[in-house]
């Protein structure tokens, strides 16, 4: 068996191993570490957590999705999913509605605007992503703290150095004003994500250059 069998092998596999996603339609080609993904799911969130399985499945170094969230005939029009997202907005606690707008197209809905932190932007599209009816979110929200915390590569490193899933692993930080650049070599995608995460707690950070190389063992 090839190297691209082998990995659309594991990726077939590590989607068989979820049970919620039995039934589910997922085609899968692998080449060279690019996994694509086909077929058609019930919900915008089912979506997302099969993109996030493939992920950490070894030797993946990049996915495409072509997966399509289906017609529901009893889904919302776009007028009630826009109340509906703003809805959503207002009941996370750690999300400030009063800087997002949104605007829905076709199904899918747009975030514009800026929060003071990267978990803010990802809690956002998560509540999007639940309502149904959503075909899919355009995340555009901007990091722009007001904090004038001077970012610190030590700091970065340390926290780097903390993780049991980049131990071991030289992660390069370059800080220039509010942005921070990752360059070194990874083994995987999982580890390229985390090690972007991590940078995005630090205080004060608005764009990240997440440069890591991906090459399997």
């Amino acid at each position: 068996m090839n190297a691209n069998n082998d990995l659309q092998q594991k990726v077939q596999f590590a989607l068989f191993w979820e049970p919620y996603l039995t039934g589910a339609a997922i085609g899968v080609t692998a080449h060279e570490g690019i996994v694509t993904l086909s077929g058609t799911v019930e919900r915008y969130d089912m979506k997302l957590d099969i993109e996030q399985i493939v992920k950490k499945v070894r030797g993946v170094k990049a996915v495409i999705m072509h997966i399509n969230v289906q017609e529901h005939p009893q889904a919302a029009d776009e007028e009630s999913l826009a109340q509906e997202a703003l809805q959503a907005l207002k009941l996370h606690t750690s999300i400030p509605p009063e800087n997002i707008k949104i605007v829905v197209t076709n199904g899918w809905i747009y975030l514009v605007g800026s929060v003071d932190w990267y978990y803010q932007k990802q809690a956002a599209e998560k509540a999007i992503s639940r309502i149904m009816g959503v075909k899919g979110v355009v995340n555009s929200l901007l990091i722009h703290s007001d904090r004038t915390d001077m970012l610190e590569k030590k700091a970065l490193s340390d926290a780097f150095d903390r993780s049991s899933i980049l131990r071991g692993k030289t992660i390069d930080v370059g800080v220039h004003q509010n942005e921070v650049t990752l360059t070194g070599v990874v083994d995987s995608l999982v580890q390229k994500e985390e090690a972007e995460r991590i940078a995005w707690n630090a205080p004060g950070i608005w764009r990240i250059h997440n440069q890591l190389e991906i090459k399997p063992n």
